[in-house]
C-alpha cells in the first residue's frame, strides 16, 4: 500500500472515528505522522509488515486497548509507548526486540504480552510491574535466566518460556498460584529430578505440579537422594534370582530345586560410599516368563541400572529383545550383560555387534554363581555404574525423603488414603494437593502403588507393590484359568484369593488388574471376566467383506509385547459377539462398520483393515485408542502405513504403502502428487491418501487462502467461545488453547473425535503444538469498523 492510500484509509478512520483499524499484510515500511489523530481507537492491527520503528505519535492512541505489531522488524520503542496505558492486548511476536523500554512497565492494565520469537537473552525485568497480566509469551527466544520477581506476576494464568536456554527455575515460581498454562519444553533445565522433568513435556500438569515442587523446597528444606534401583531381567531361569541373593550375601547358598521368579522381587542392598555414607541399592528381580511381561513396563524406570542374565548353557536368551525392551522403556540407563556359566559352560556373543547397536550397553561379565568365580568383579561394575547415575546426590523436598521412609518401614502392605494423608501431615505436609503430587510420584518411582484417576483405588495405598503384583500373577498363573484360555468369574478370585491378606481387598485387586489392562469384563456377563494374554492362538472362524476396505499398518522398529492384547482390553466393548477374538487378533463391530485387527509379531507389524458404512469414523476410534497406547512407551519407533488408492491399487487387499509422515513431509513441501510404488506407477494425489484415514484435514498452497480459512475459523471460535474457554463445534466440545489450527504446516487442522479426552488435555498428545502457530485475540468492534472491513475486502 502506498503512502497515498494509506493517508486516505487514515483520514477516513480519524473523521469517522472508528475503533478498530486492519493495516495487516499492506507491505508497510512506515507509519506516516497522522496515524496519531486516531484518537478513538482501540484496536490496531499492523502486523505482517515490513515496520521497522514506531513513530513517537503512537502514544496519542490513549484509547487503544488492543495492538498487533506481529511479524515486523521493530527492535525498540520510542519513549512515548508507555502512554497507552488502556492497552489491555500486545503483540510483538516476531520482531527484532533485544531490550524492552523502562516505560513498559507503566502499562498495568496489560493482559496479554506476546514476546514470542524476538531475541531476548534475559527475562525483562519490567514485566514485574505489569500485575494484571493473564497471558505471557516470551517463547523462542535466548533467555538464560529467569528472575526471581517472576513471582509477582500471581495473575498469570499462562505462560509460555519454551525454546530458550533456562537452566533452573526460581523458587519465587511457586507463587503464581493462578497458573493454568506453563510450557517449558526445549531448555536446558536438567537438574530436576526425572519424576518432575516429565512435567516439561506435559504445560497443564507443570503449572500445577511444578510450583508445588519449589514450595516444598523452600520451605521444607531439602536433602540428597543417594539411592537407586538396580533391575534384573533375562529369561526364566536364567540365574537372575540366584545373582539378587549373591549381591546381597555372597554366602547365599545355591537351591537346585528354588523356583524361577513370579512377578517380582525386591531385595534391599546397601554398602558404604565416599566415607561416611550409605548407598542403598533396590534390587528388582523380575520373573522371565511372557505372562509377566505386560507389567514390566510399569516397573522399568528410568534412573536405573540393568542387568541381563543369560544362562550359558541355553541358547534361549534373546539379546536383542531384551536390549531393546530396557531401551525403549529406560531412555539409555546403563546395562550389563552377565552370562551365568552354569557348570562353567561358556557361551561367546557378538558383543561388538551389541555394543555398535546399543550404545548403554557398558559391559559383558562372566560368572559362575556356583562357586561365586566373577561375583566380586560384578559387585565393583554394579557400585561402579549406579553411582554415577545421574540423579545420585539430587536435591529433593526433606518432606518427600521423609515420607517415603515412613512409608517403606511400614509394615503393612495396604494402608488407606486417609493413613497416608496422615503421614504426609506428621512429616510436614500442609496442602492436600501436594500430598497427592508426591504420591504420584511415588507411584512413577515404584515405591508405592496409588492409581488417583481411578475412584475405587484411590482409597488405598499399596505400600508393597511386589504384593499387588504377586496377587495378580496368582491369577494368571493359576492352572484351572488357563485351561480356560483366561476365562475366569468371582467364585475363582475367591478361590485364588482366599487368603485373609487377599480376601478384604478382591475388588481392589481385580481393579488392579483392570488397570494394568490384564483383563476385561465381558459386557453381556456380569462378574464373567477374559486375560487376553492366555486366550487361544487360533481364530475364531469368521467371515470378510473384502470390497471397500480402508487398510492401515504399524510397522514397529522394535516392536514390545503386549501391545495387542492391551488394545483389546480397551475395546473390548465392541469385540464382534464377545466370541471373535484371540491373543493376536480381533474383530471388532460398532455402527455398521467392521474392523480387523492383527498382531504379526514375527514381522513387527500390527495390520488393520475396516469395511462397512461407517469405517473412516471406527479406523478413527482404533488409530486413537492405538495411539493412546503408543505413548506409554516414549521411545516407540514405529510408521504409519497408508495404502494407495490408485486405480491399480484401490480395492486390492495388496496395495502399495506409503509412510504417512512421508506424505505430511511432502505437502509441507508442496507436492501435491506420489508415485505409486507398483506397476503401473501412477501418479496420486496425497490429499486423497491421507483423506481415507483423517477426513477433516484440509489442504492448501496457498497463503492467502489458508490466511482467510484461519480468520474464519477464529470468527467461529470468537462467537462460540465460553467462559471456561471450550468451544462447541458439530457437537464436540473443544479446548480453545489446543486446537491447531494449523498456520505453519501448510493446512488447517480440526479433530472432531467427540470422545478424545487429549483434546481437553494437551498435555497427552503425541505431537506437540507448534510453539509458532498463531493465536488470536478476540478485537472489540462496531458497525463502522464492521464496513471498513467489508471496504478492505472488495479492495
Amino acid at each position: 500500500m502506498n503512502q497515498e492510500k494509506l493517508l486516505e484509509i487514515i483520514q477516513t478512520a480519524a473523521k469517522e472515528k472508528q475503533i478498530s483499524l486492519n493495516l495487516s499484510w499492506e507491505e508497510l515500511e512506515k507509519l506516516p505522522p497522522e496515524i496519531g489523530q486516531l484518537t478513538s481507537l482501540q484496536s490496531l492491527d499492523l502486523s505482517r509488515n515490513q515496520i521497522s520503528e514506531l513513530p513517537s505519535v503512537i502514544g496519542q492512541l490513549t484509547s487503544l486497548q488492543s495492538l498487533n505489531l506481529c511479524s515486523n522488524q521493530i527492535s525498540k520503542f520510542p519513549s512515548e509507548f508507555e502512554q497507552l496505558t488502556s492497552l489491555k492486548y500486545l503483540d510483538c511476536s516476531i520482531n527484532k526486540i533485544s531490550d524492552l523500554p523502562s516505560g513498559l512497565r507503566q502499562l498495568t492494565s496489560l493482559q496479554s504480552l506476546d514476546l514470542s520469537r524476538n531475541q531476548l537473552s534475559k527475562f525483562p525485568l519490567e514485566l514485574e510491574h505489569l500485575i494484571s497480566l493473564h497471558y505471557l509469551y516470551l517463547n523462542n527466544n535466548k533467555i538464560s535466566d529467569i528472575s526471581s520477581k517472576i513471582g509477582q506476576l500471581t495473575s498469570l494464568y499462562y505462560l509460555n518460556l519454551s525454546d530458550n536456554q533456562i537452566n533452573e527455575l526460581p523458587s519465587e515460581i511457586e507463587q503464581l498460584t493462578s497458573l493454568q498454562f506453563l510450557d517449558l519444553r526445549d531448555n536446558r533445565l536438567d537438574t530436576l529430578p526425572p519424576e518432575i522433568h516429565k512435567y516439561l513435556n506435559e504445560p497443564i500438569n507443570a503449572a500445577k505440579d511444578i510450583p508445588r515442587y519449589y514450595r516444598q523446597l523452600s520451605r521444607k528444606g531439602i536433602d540428597r537422594i543417594y539411592e537407586a534401583k538396580l533391575l534384573i531381567v533375562g529369561e526364566g531361569g536364567a540365574g537372575k534370582t540366584t545373582l539378587a541373593k549373591k549381591i546381597e550375601n555372597e554366602k547365599y547358598e545355591l537351591v537346585s530345586t528354588e523356583q524361577s521368579t513370579e512377578g517380582i522381587d525386591i531385595i534391599r542392598w546397601t554398602f558404604p560410599w565416599k566415607g561416611d555414607r550409605e548407598f542403598t541399592v533396590n534390587i528388582w528381580d523380575f520373573g522371565g516368563q511372557e505372562i509377566y511381561h505386560a507389567t514390566h513396563q510399569f516397573f522399568l524406570t528410568k534412573r536405573s541400572l540393568y542387568i541381563l542374565v543369560a544362562d550359558s548353557r541355553k541358547e534361549d536368551t534373546d539379546f536383542f529383545y531384551w536390549l531393546n525392551v530396557v531401551d525403549l522403556l529406560s531412555e539409555t540407563s546403563p546395562i550389563l550383560i552377565i552370562k551365568n556359566e552354569k557348570q562353567d559352560r561358556k557361551r561367546d556373543i557378538d558383543e561388538r555387534q551389541l555394543r555398535g547397536e546399543f550404545l548403554n550397553l557398558k559391559e559383558v561379565l562372566s560368572s559362575n554363581l556356583a562357586d561365586n568365580r566373577g561375583l566380586s568383579e560384578i559387585k565393583q561394575a554394579i557400585e561402579h555404574y549406579i553411582t554415577s547415575l545421574p540423579h545420585v546426590g539430587d536435591t529433593l523436598p526433606k518432606t518427600w525423603i521423609d515420607v517415603r521412609k515412613a512409608l517403606e518401614t511400614n509394615p503393612y502392605n495396604y494402608i488407606t488414603l486417609e493413613k497416608y494423608l496422615e503421614i504426609c501431615q506428621e512429616n510436614g505436609f500442609e496442602n492436600y494437593e501436594d500430598k497427592m503430587q508426591l504420591s504420584e510420584y511415588l507411584h512413577d518411582l515404584g515405591v508405592c502403588l496409588h492409581f488417583q484417576e481411578d475412584d475405587l483405588l484411590r482409597k488405598t495405598v499399596i505400600l508393597k507393590p511386589t504384593w499387588g503384583t504377586d496377587s495378580v500373577y496368582r491369577v494368571l498363573d493359576n492352572p484351572k484359568i488357563i485351561q480356560n484360555l483366561g476365562h475366569f468369574n468371582r467364585d475363582d478370585l475367591a478361590e485364588i484369593w482366599h487368603e485373609e491378606q487377599y480376601a478384604i481387598m478382591r475388588p481392589e485387586l481385580l481393579r488392579l488388574m483392570m488397570n494394568f489392562k490384564l483383563c476385561y469384563e465381558i459386557p453381556s456377563s456380569p462378574n464373567n471376566y477374559i486375560a487376553p494374554q492366555l486366550l487361544s492362538l487360533n481364530s475364531p472362524e469368521y467371515t470378510w467383506t473384502e470390497t471397500d476396505n480402508l487398510l492401515l499398518r504399524y510397522s514397529y522398529e522394535f516392536m514390545p509385547k503386549g501391545i495387542l492384547t492391551r488394545f483389546i482390553v480397551e475395546m473390548h466393548e465392541w469385540i464382534e459377539d464377545q466370541t471373535c477374538v484371540w491373543k493376536t487378533g480381533v474383530i471388532l463391530s460398532q455402527n455398521y462398520a467392521r474392523a480387523e485387527v492383527i498382531e504379526l509379531y514375527h514381522r513387527n507389524e500390527i495390520r488393520i483393515r475396516v469395511c462397512g458404512d461407517r469405517r473412516r469414523d471406527l479406523l478413527t476410534t482404533i488409530r486413537h485408542e492405538l495411539g493412546k497406547i503408543h505413548k506409554t512407551y516414549e521411545r516407540l519407533k514405529y510408521n504409519t502405513l497408508v495404502p494407495c488408492n490408485c486405480t491399480a491399487c484401490k480395492g486390492s487387499q495388496n496395495p502399495h504403502f506409503y509412510i504417512y509422515d512421508k506424505l505430511i513431509e511432502r505437502i509441507s513441501n508442496k507436492k501435491r502428487t506420489i508415485e505409486c510404488g507398483n506397476k503401473p506407477y501412477l501418479d496420486v494425489e496425497i490429499s486423497g491418501l491421507i483423506d481415507d484415514i483423517e477426513p477433516t484435514r484440509f489442504f492448501s498452497d496457498r497463503p492467502e487462502k489458508r490466511d482467510r480459512n484461519l480468520k474464519n475459523i477464529q470468527s467461529i471460535l470468537s462467537k462460540t467461545m465460553s467462559n471456561d474457554k471450550s468451544i462447541s463445534i458439530s457437537g464436540g466440545v473443544f479446548n480453545a488453547e489446543v486446537l491447531n489450527l494449523g498456520e505453519n504446516s501448510g493446512g488447517i487442522t480440526v479433530n472432531k473425535y467427540a470422545s478424545d479426552r487429549d483434546l481437553a488435555n494437551p498435555s497427552t498428545r503425541s505431537h506437540k503444538p507448534s510453539k509458532n502457530s498463531r493465536k488470536f485475540t478476540p478485537q472489540p468492534t462496531n458497525e463502522k469498523s464492521k464496513g471498513l472491513s467489508k471496504q478492505k475486502s472488495r479492495k
